[in-house]
C-alpha cells in the first residue's frame, strides 16, 4: 500500500472514531438529562387539577363491599396523563358524590415509583398510567379492571365521562 493510500485509510478511520466518540458523548448527555428530568418535580399545567393521594383511612369495621378507583402514574407525567387523571376524578366526583361520602367508592391517586408502591405495577399488570377499578369484598380485592379506553377517549370528554361512569356504576352494583 502506498503512503498516500495508507494516510487516507488512517484519516477515514480517525473520522469514524471521532464520530463514534461524539455519538457516545451525546448519548451520555441525553441519559444524564433524562435522569435529571425524572428527578425534577413535574411541571405545573394550568387548568389541570392534580389530586394528592388520599391518606389511608383506618376504619374500625370493614365494609362488606366497596370500590376503589385508582389512578396510577409515575413521577414523570405528560399533559395527557394529567388530563386523564383530571377527567377521571371529575367524572367520578360529579356522578358519585353520595358513594364517595359514605365510603362505597374511594378515589386514590398513586405514584407507583414512590417507595412502597412498586407492588401495584405487578398487582394490576400496569404498563402505563392507568385508571383501575377494584371491587373489594370484606376488605379484600375480589376483581379489578383496567379502564384502558381512557386513552382512546381522551379527546372526547363526554364519551370519556360516560365510559368511566358506566364502568364505575357496574362495579358499584353488589356482585353475587
Amino acid at each position: 500500500m502506498k503512503r498516500t493510500e495508507w494516510s487516507r485509510v488512517l484519516t477515514a478511520s480517525m473520522r469514524r472514531s471521532r464520530g463514534l466518540a461524539v455519538s457516545l458523548m451525546a448519548l451520555a448527555l441525553l441519559t444524564i438529562g433524562h435522569s435529571a428530568a425524572l428527578a425534577a418535580p413535574p411541571p405545573r399545567v394550568s387548568g389541570a387539577s392534580v389530586t394528592k393521594p388520599a391518606p389511608a383511612v383506618v376504619t374500625p369495621s370493614v365494609r362488606e363491599h366497596r370500590v376503589i378507583a385508582y389512578y396510577f402514574h409515575t413521577t414523570y407525567r405528560c399533559p395527557s396523563c394529567k388530563a386523564i387523571e383530571a377527567y377521571s376524578h371529575e367524572a367520578i366526583q360529579s356522578a358519585f358524590t353520595d358513594q364517595l361520602k359514605d365510603g362505597r367508592l374511594v378515589w386514590r391517586v398513586v405514584n407507583i415509583e414512590t417507595e412502597g408502591n412498586e407492588h401495584f405495577a405487578k398487582d394490576y399488570r400496569l404498563y402505563t398510567k392507568s385508571l383501575i377499578l377494584v371491587n373489594e369484598n370484606r376488605g379484600k380485592p375480589a376483581e379489578w379492571k383496567n379502564l384502558e379506553k381512557v386513552w382512546e377517549l381522551l379527546r372526547d370528554k363526554e364519551a370519556f365521562f360516560r365510559y368511566v361512569q358506566n364502568e364505575t356504576r357496574s362495579y358499584l352494583d353488589p356482585r353475587s
